[in-house]
């Protein structure tokens, strides 16, 4: 699968090169794909792995994921152009009281957004197993077809995926891990995962 990555910090590129080692087609979108950091970034990856401009990125990947900081998400999409029907994979945040959910599905329009890949420390993504187990990490989205696509891009590379519903149920997740996050992380730093244990599976194979 091709994938385009327009981040690649901590989060974007943990993500790519995770996909990477599946034998994913990964290219970053990045201001300056010359730049001597993501020249390092592409050599710890290897050959499944290239840089290009944030646009020419996102018409290469049948998947977008937005890995940047809440403050770029306009100036991204922008550049990003046409999304239409594509899959984006919407991993920022947002600090200032505005939803980045509703952001990106404002900004990113016809496209079939799913949010995930945020609910989590970027060391855990880096590895999610403790112990074992494996970190879970929670999805949401209105286009189950693509839903399914993101799930299973999370098993393949070793996340418990739990898809939560739609954008009201996210909402309550990420203020109750923003809770955990409070209480946890003066105890256990950030590399900490949460796993959700349940009797019957009910999660799309």
């Amino acid at each position: 699968m091709n994938i385009a990555m327009i981040g690649s910090g901590h989060i974007g590129g943990t993500l790519g090169k995770a996909w990477a080692t599946k034998s994913h087609r990964v290219t970053f979108g990045t201001r300056d794909p010359q730049s001597e950091r993501i020249r390092a970034l592409l050599e710890s990856i290897g050959p499944n792995a290239a840089a290009t401009s944030v646009k020419e990125a996102a018409a290469f990947g049948e998947i977008v994921v937005l890995a940047v900081p809440g403050t770029e998400i306009e100036r991204v999409l922008e550049e990003a152009g046409d999304l239409r029907r594509k899959i984006v994979i919407n991993a920022t945040m947002l600090f200032d009281g505005r939803s980045a959910d509703s952001e990106v599905r404002r900004l990113a329009n016809g496209a079939r957004v799913v949010r995930a890949f945020h609910t989590s420390t970027w060391e855990a993504l880096a590895n999610p197993r403790f112990g074992g187990a494996n970190a879970t990490l929670f999805m949401s989205g209105e286009d189950e077809e693509a839903k399914q696509t993101v799930f299973r891009l999370g098993a393949e590379v070793g996340f418990d995926m739990v898809d939560v519903g739609g954008t009201e149920a996210m909402a309550a997740i990420e203020k109750a891990l923003f809770s955990f996050w409070t209480a946890l992380s003066p105890r256990f730093g950030r590399d900490y995962a949460i796993r959700v244990l349940r009797r019957e599976e009910t999660q799309p194979s």
